[in-house]
């Protein structure tokens, strides 16, 4: 067992940041999310004349875009349940989420136990619908909304909605809420109480629409936190939600995880009394806080360079902080100037009991773009505080960051209201998660999925987009992900990519050719040809494409070495191995076609087995129903092949007549024969095989011809299963035109090889997104045994954007923009 954590996962909203992208350009940059509210803004968002016109008033805000949104069906929602939750509450299911998406994983699915360890700020959301609703005189269900809105619930909710096992606890210690968090969830991970968790913490007002300040206060009276520099006046807090998932670090690599990062030292502890009151910082329990997370990475100051500092703004927390910083770095031998000191408070505002999670995602980025943010009340042309004599540093620029050989580390600081401080150290991903082997396929199957139509063409728009610019090595990390790190949602489509060559070759899905999958998967049913020639080379390209499909086709080759005769083998072979031999038309005979059609559909068969596709119903033709039998079970696989090569040999000699019969019934005889273990239809009787004629030779013995046609037995099939899909194997689709005409429908008829096509060696793969669209259930973990690479943060699933908030509030929310309690949109 590892004994270190990494993260591998995260995700952030706040004031002008949907994501990890947005929010490096905002941090980079050194810009900020705060916005300024006019007079005619707070009037139409309800806030009353008499506060905004309070001398005291400071109207500005750092909004987080969609904060009252909610998808009810991806969250399993009711829409009473939702109104009765915290917003907080459904973010952070949606953070949540987004975090696990980002690792390459889906969080409905993962197979480790995995903890949660989350924090909130605290709201009156439950108290106003309390109260509006005893004011109205109705009916409230008050155990739902104490369950929607109590802290106490949110963290095992989460575990709830996506069936996690792990610790699940909410942590509430103001501004270093969230720190705290990933302090507990790494020390269970360490402990083995889980193998992951997921940490973080949100801060959301929805009546967010400025304050009041105090004289002498927390909050800063002209409205901005500029932490570290000499205007510092005071916090303002912001609104936003920020996780982390935590992973074992070898279980990580294991699994192809994106490393973002290690924590390599994590530390908790509170100041006591050593302070000038309940609320003023401590400068000895920081000190020392710092100083045993750098013991316990084993560090030395001197190799932290980004110190993301909680930055709060005030002018006493400030300097307590850097003088408490200043001690721990120099008692670990930091030189003067050597760590630059920075804080994201000054881009998103406070984020109170997210904060934290916020700063270490910030310094994450830094790492992974090899850059440290400049300051941005610098870049807005702020004074800095005089730094000099501290090992810390302030720039208006961004600073470059280059690995090295001595690793990167970035510390991360948060002191919470009461005392209760934590620090977290992490580093650099080692040189081995850098050098990940990648193994796969030159085309790459992308199965897309939404919860409707309109959403699946913003994924597909995505995707094209996103594989335009990729390389060959991301296609493969692409693909890998989606087939295993996505939910199968019910509106799909597929596309095929090469790894090289021009993503401009690619057909990508239009909106007509979405399929809608069931809710459970459809019957399916192998359609096994007797004389379907398959276009030239198409046997040859599975061959060289698949190494299931090669390997039995080989076993089967091996058998038909022993019975056909030597030039007749020789052309059976080389349609697998060398390209279809035509000499004298011996390869459109029956002494060939028979049994290359045979070696094709038990070769496909064997490759979708392989993934977990089987059929649940069979009907065959001619000789396609001994191919039939082999699946079924009725005939052993050396068993069916010996038999198709004699079926061919009596085709051939059709002019015996009676003759050939008795031979074959004679000839069948001398293998076992059992009962299918597979429903099967019979061309000769039109309905399904019985135990009794399956173990008969004369059953086998009766048919030394070709019947005219199946449609007795496809007739019945469409009868008794109208919704099932169809799939024939081998080549053509001379079943798959029988089946139409008796009913079934043409989306649910397929093909492996139709008709008139080129054959590429990724048709088994089209065929694998085919069913897949329709409902058919893939293993995808066994199709990544052969295909499979990274797992990267790629083509989030698109949520819906419907705002959801109590009836009783929606006229009482003063503060609340009005656009945002009924708009409607769709986006990520």
């Amino acid at each position: 067992m590892s004994d270190r954590v990494a993260v591998v996962g995260m995700s952030i909203r706040a004031a002008n940041v949907r994501n990890t992208a947005d929010f490096w350009r905002l941090i980079s940059t050194g810009r900020s999310g705060r916005q300024e509210i006019s007079p005619e803004d707070l009037a139409r968002r309800g806030v009353p004349e008499r506060r905004y016109k309070n001398p005291a008033y400071v109207p500005v805000e750092f909004p987080m875009a969609d904060a009252l949104a909610c998808d009810l069906r991806a969250f399993g929602f009711t829409r009473p349940e939702a109104e009765l939750t915290d917003p907080q509450h459904r973010v952070m299911l949606e953070a949540c989420y987004r975090a696990v998406e980002s690792s390459g994983c889906f969080i409905g699915s993962l197979p480790d136990r995995v903890g949660v360890f989350l924090g909130s700020r605290t709201t009156d959301y439950g108290a106003r619908i309390e109260y509006r609703s005893a004011a109205a005189d109705r009916d409230l269900d008050t155990a739902g909304l104490a369950i929607g809105t109590d802290p106490d619930y949110m963290s095992s909710r989460i575990s709830y909605a996506y069936g996690l096992t792990g610790p699940s606890m909410t942590v509430l210690t103001a501004c270093s809420s969230s720190s705290v968090a990933v302090h507990l969830a790494c020390q269970a991970i360490l402990a083995g109480e889980c193998d992951a968790a997921l940490a973080g913490g949100v801060a959301v007002n929805v009546r967010d629409a400025g304050y009041l300040f105090a004289e002498n206060g927390i909050y800063s009276p002209r409205g901005r936190c500029e932490p570290y520099t000499a205007a510092a006046d005071g916090t303002v807090d912001g609104n936003g939600v920020a996780v982390l998932f935590l992973r074992r670090l070898d279980a990580a690599l294991a699994a192809g995880n994106p490393i973002l990062g290690v924590v390599t030292g994590t530390a908790v502890n509170n100041d006591g009394r050593e302070r000038a009151g309940f609320t003023a910082p401590g400068v000895a329990g920081q000190t020392e806080l710092i100083e045993e997370a750098l013991d316990v990475a084993e560090l030395s100051a001197s190799a932290i360079g980004l110190l993301e500092g909680h930055g709060s703004g005030t002018r006493i927390g400030d300097a307590l902080e850097i003088e408490a910083a200043t001690q721990a770095f120099r008692s670990s031998g930091a030189e003067a100037g050597e760590c630059r000191l920075h804080s994201v408070k000054a881009n998103i505002g406070n984020l109170t009991a997210a904060a934290g999670a916020a700063g270490i995602i910030g310094s994450l980025l830094a790492l992974k773009h090899g850059e440290i943010p400049p300051n941005a009340p610098l870049v807005a042309g702020g004074t800095p505080t005089d730094l000099r004599g501290t090992p810390f540093s302030l720039a208006d620029r961004p600073t470059p960051w280059p690995r090295s050989d001595r690793g990167r580390y970035a510390a991360v600081s948060s002191f919470g209201l009461g005392g209760t401080n934590a620090h977290v150290v992490i580093g650099d991903a080692e040189r081995e998660v850098r050098l990940a082997e990648r193994k796969g396929r030159s085309w790459q199957l992308l199965p897309l999925s939404a919860d409707d139509p309109e959403r699946l063409a913003a994924t597909v728009d995505a995707a094209r987009e996103t594989v335009a610019g990729a390389t060959a090595d991301t296609r493969r990390d692409i693909g890998h992900t989606l087939r295993t790190g996505r939910p199968q949602l019910t509106t799909r489509a597929t596309a095929l990519i090469p790894v090289d060559g021009s993503a401009a070759d690619v057909r990508w899905p239009a909106r007509e050719r979405f399929h809608a999958a069931p809710e459970g998967p459809p019957a399916l049913v192998f359609m096994l040809p007797g004389d379907d020639v398959p276009a030239p080379d198409a046997a040859r390209a599975l061959y060289e494409a698949e190494p299931v499909f090669r390997a039995t086709v080989d076993d089967g080759l091996a058998v038909m070495e022993e019975v056909l005769a030597p030039e007749t083998f020789a052309a059976v072979r080389d349609a697998f191995r060398h390209g279809a031999s035509r000499q004298d038309g011996l390869a459109d005979t029956p002494l060939t076609t028979r049994p290359v059609l045979h070696l094709l559909a038990t070769g496909q068969h064997a490759f979708l087995a392989d993934l977990g596709i089987g059929p649940d119903l069979l009907v065959g033709h001619g000789v396609g129903e001994l191919t039939a039998a082999r699946l079924s079970g009725v005939l052993s696989s050396e068993d069916a092949a010996r038999a198709v090569c004699r079926r061919a040999q009596t085709l051939a000699d059709a002019h015996e007549g009676a003759e050939a019969a008795v031979r074959f019934t004679r000839q069948m005889r001398e293998v076992r024969l059992h009962a299918p273990t597979t429903p099967t239809l019979s061309s000769a009787t039109g309905t399904w095989l019985t135990a009794e004629e399956a173990c008969d030779p004369g059953y086998w013995g009766a048919q030394p011809g070709e019947p005219a046609a199946p449609d007795d037995a496809v007739r019945t099939l469409a009868a008794e299963h109208p919704g099932a899909v169809c799939l024939q194997l081998g080549g053509g689709t001379s079943l798959l035109r029988a089946a139409r005409l008796a009913g079934a429908a043409e989306d649910t008829t397929l093909a492996v090889l139709p008709e008139g096509e080129a054959a590429p060696g990724h048709s088994l793969l089209r065929t694998v997104g085919d069913l897949w669209e329709r409902g058919i259930r893939i293993d995808w973990d066994a199709y990544a045994e052969r295909d499979h690479a990274r797992r990267i943060d790629t083509l989030p699933r698109e949520f819906d954007r419907t705002p959801c908030l109590h009836p009783v509030l929606q006229d009482h929310g003063p503060g609340t923009d009005p656009a945002e309690r009924t708009g409607k949109q769709v986006g990520r």
